[in-house]
């Protein structure tokens, strides 16, 4: 079998579920350097093989919250690359495989991220994390849980990078900003790992709840503030390439404006504004198909905007097709009625 040199990094109190994190360890279609444990309870904990995989276990001799844990993992950590994988979480068998040679094909990124299936243990009720990267997205709001993403050790030797040890919660969320400042972050567009809400113990799924738990509000409000500065430079950056494309288009220098609503977009993929725009220079300029692919995409990225549906709209009914001018306005209509959906089984964690 081929291996990749990865530590698979999981903090545990020695749960029964950590089976099931061995068990995915071993199923890895590369073999990684090694499964590192991290044993938070400090009493000892008995842990599973895991297959052709080493497995080392780590203690400070004494219990450890989550942050000081991960810490604890990133010094004894042997591989060029870690994930951390929650004793509760699955990563799937092809996991180390893709992201690692995403990352070996894309040297210009040091963090590679998958899309993740959430297990809320409903089978009714379930939801993947699938987010197109930019920094101000990140900075708005977390992306993925922490087996969402495969990173280089480097940033933890070289750029400092550590879990907040006065964080108990949002703490993996702080992780990826702190990366991000480095490098930008890579999408491999598969469902890779499993977070198993259902499993989950900590409640920050219920954030937004008006009985949400104030200490966790207060940690996320931490996790804000730490990169506030960030985020109004990152939020001025966006505003500043959509001002400039509106500057050309004003003057009339279509193709300097397309240029510059594809930048904005690029920034920041779930906006509206500059998708419209686009599409409307490519219509102007008499490519109706490039304005519909436009459009479609937008719509892809965005199914809940009544911008993009009014957009559709527009562009059906100048093909012809009243029908469905209507349906896309109706569907426009209720969205923008509806109360926002709850973000879960999406958390921000």
């Amino acid at each position: 079998m081929r291996a990749a040199d990865v530590t698979i990094l999981t903090r545990t109190l020695g749960r029964p579920c950590l089976a099931d994190a061995a068990a995915c360890v071993a199923a890895q279609t590369v073999r990684p350097r090694e499964w590192l444990v991290v044993d938070a309870s400090g009493r000892g904990v008995d842990v599973p093989g895991a297959g052709e995989v080493p497995v080392r276990v780590v203690s400070a001799g004494r219990p450890l919250l989550r942050a000081p844990a991960g810490n604890l993992g990133f010094e004894q950590a042997m591989g060029r690359r870690i994930v951390v994988l929650d004793d509760d979480d699955l990563l799937l068998p092809a996991f180390v495989e893709r992201l690692s040679d995403a990352l070996d094909a894309n040297p210009g990124s040091r963090v590679a991220y998958a899309d993740v299936r959430v297990d809320t243990g409903d089978a009714g009720r379930t939801g993947v994390y699938r987010f197109e990267y930019s920094e101000l997205l990140l900075l708005r709001r977390n992306l993925f849980p922490p087996n969402g993403g495969l990173f280089d050790t480097a940033l933890v030797r070289e750029h400092g990078v550590r879990y907040e040890p006065a964080l108990d919660w949002f703490d993996d969320w702080d992780l990826w900003l702190q990366m991000s400042a480095h490098t930008p972050f890579l999408h491999v567009r598969e469902e890779l790992a499993v977070y198993r809400l259902g499993l989950s113990q900590s409640g920050v799924w219920n954030i937004d709840s008006p009985d949400a738990d104030p200490e966790l509000r207060g940690h996320e409000g931490l996790v804000r503030r730490r990169h506030a500065a960030r985020r109004d430079a990152a939020e001025a950056r966006q505003a500043g390439l959509k001002a400039r494309a509106r500057t050309f288009a004003a003057a009339g220098h279509w193709a300097q404006a397309a240029q510059a609503w594809l930048a904005a977009h690029r920034d920041y993929h779930y906006d509206p504004e500059p998708v419209i725009a686009y599409a409307e220079i490519a219509l102007a300029a008499g490519d109706e198909r490039a304005a519909r692919a436009t459009v479609d995409a937008g719509l892809a990225l965005m199914p809940d905007s009544p911008e993009m549906h009014r957009a559709l709209a527009a562009l059906l009914d100048r093909a012809g097709d009243a029908p469905g001018a209507r349906e896309a306005l109706a569907r426009a209509g209720s969205l923008a009625a509806a109360t926002p959906p709850d973000e879960l089984p999406i958390p921000r964690r």
